[in-house]
């Protein structure tokens, strides 16, 4: 199994929603499908800066022949 990991944001407007269907549509072409989506805290830069959160999705690939 090979796994993608990547920030999708929190909020989204209607055209949003658009763009991220497409983003998951792509993955699929790529032969990914969505695991979970889940919220995380990410640091602020340097690490001093305020924490945002945002969610992750993740993605899996079957890589066996």
């Amino acid at each position: 199994m090979k796994y993608m990991i990547e920030p999708i944001g929190t909020q989204f407007s209607n055209k949003e929603l658009a763009a991220l269907a497409a983003r998951f549509s792509s993955k699929a072409n790529e032969g990914y499908r969505l695991h979970s989506v889940f919220q995380a805290t990410q640091p602020g830069c340097l690490g001093i800066g305020r924490p945002t959160i945002t969610y992750l999705a993740v993605y899996v690939k079957d890589e066996t022949p």
